[in-house]
């Protein structure tokens, strides 16, 4: 194998170029394009504008093929090199593609299509999709947190798990209420909180997206896991949904929103232009909340449809192949499988291979952990409880109660009838 020092410098180098490159902030629309579409009356298609990439892509994919050709070795951890160079390359394909249909196509092969199968199961994402969105809806918590108030409380929830201070900033100029950067986490600066998203927040992008990043670049040989690629997107999204579910923050509201994501990535790719999207999910949600759903799906693409923007799809995928993977880790109570995969950004089909590393002194062991980490009988529980549960058919227990249901209505119905009369 190639000298530690070699890989670290291949590593740092790999890092340094892919710098540049910052999917959202290269596609996200500006809110005057909201504006403009709600001054309109929601009528007609809005015409967003994107902001520079601020790097040229021709020079980027140059830049990295070269340092690809310059990582020579056969083993593992050079092939796992020269494919990190591989999906920076597509991404700058990518962005240099914004606007035209080659952008989706693109896009579906660095973040996959909504009716992409499982590598594991005969399950089809879409199928996913179509059940959470199908969830009945609870009453939702107020939103009376301001950013800011959001920003000092995440704060508090994240530093006892990343070694204090968290940097927590506010920025005008996105899609989301919230993202996380490599080190820190971001939040719309007009959007409101309610507590529950404040705390299931603080799961998702503190303690998950930024706590992988920092044991990334904590690596002594491959800081490049400190690096989220689009082959580990399904994971690390997924593993944040999954992060939200564990420290019990989540709700059934969240499902149904990712699940209308995935179905509004479809439509789009069908050919429904942005406004038949934008009444779809209207009759689901507030008029803004669904323009901002519709800007993910279309950011970047055509608004015109036929061409969206598929991220989105890999959440419903990475929720369930990373809750899988947990499973089997814990059935086999390997707990350091599940280290491996908190040691930095990864896929899951990378843990064995960085647990092996660890062994081998190539990679550390994680220098932070997650709340839902703490506390290892109760994530066995959990465990114990899914596989329990995976024993009996929903439909038949429902079916069940239903016929229970009635039986005991007609027999009030029979005991609400008046006795008759006797003979007079």
């Amino acid at each position: 194998m190639t000298g530690a020092d070699s890989l670290r410098r291949f590593s740092d180098a790999i890092v340094a170029a892919q710098k540049p490159i910052r999917i959202l902030r290269a596609l996200n629309w500006d809110p005057a394009v909201h504006e403009r579409f709600f001054r309109q009356g929601a009528q007609e298609l809005p015409r967003p504008e994107l902001p520079p990439l601020g790097f040229d892509p021709d020079a980027k994919v140059k830049e990295l093929r070269a340092l690809k050709r310059q990582i020579r070795g056969r083993n593992p951890v050079e092939e796992l090199l020269r494919q990190k160079c591989d999906e920076f390359v597509l991404l700058a394909r990518m962005l240099k593609a914004r606007g035209t249909r080659r952008f989706y196509e693109l896009s579906r092969e660095v973040f996959g299509d909504p009716r992409d199968r499982f590598p594991d199961q005969r399950v089809d994402n879409l199928a996913i999709a179509r059940l959470w969105a199908a969830r009945p809806r609870a009453r939702n918590e107020e939103a009376t947190l301001t950013a800011e108030q959001a920003a000092e409380e995440l704060r508090a929830l994240c530093a006892p798990y990343l070694g204090g201070k968290v940097e927590v900033v506010l920025r005008a100029r996105m899609t989301a209420n919230a993202s996380a950067g490599a080190t820190r986490v971001t939040l719309r600066k007009d959007a409101m909180f309610s507590p529950r998203q404040v705390r299931a927040l603080a799961h998702h992008e503190g303690l998950w997206h930024v706590l992988t990043s920092i044991n990334g670049f904590a690596q002594p040989v491959l800081t490049v896991m400190g690096v989220g690629l689009p082959r580990h997107t399904e994971s690390q999204e997924g593993g944040g949904i999954v992060a939200e579910f564990l420290a019990g923050q989540i709700t059934d509201e969240r499902y149904i929103e990712l699940g209308e994501r995935t179905i509004a990535i479809d439509m789009a790719a069908r050919g429904a232009d942005y406004l038949e999207v934008y009444r779809y999910l209207l009759a689901r949600f507030p008029s803004h909340k669904a323009a901002q759903m519709c800007e993910r799906v279309f950011r970047g693409g055509v608004v015109e449809g036929g061409a969206p923007f598929t991220k989105d799809v890999a959440y419903q995928r990475g929720y369930c192949r990373t809750f899988n993977f947990l499973r089997a880790a814990l059935e086999q109570r390997d707990l350091d499988l599940v280290r491996a995969f908190l040691a930095g950004k990864m896929s899951v089909d990378d843990a064995e291979l960085v647990r092996d590393l660890v062994e081998e002194g190539i990679c550390a062991g994680p220098v932070h952990l997650p709340a839902w980490f703490d506390d290892a009988d109760r994530l066995n529980a959990t465990v114990t409880h899914s596989v329990t549960m995976n024993r009996f058919d929903l439909p038949s227990i429902s079916r069940y109660y239903a016929r229970r249901r009635e039986r005991s209505r007609a027999r009030g119905e029979l005991e609400s009838e008046p006795a008759g009369r006797g003979p007079a």
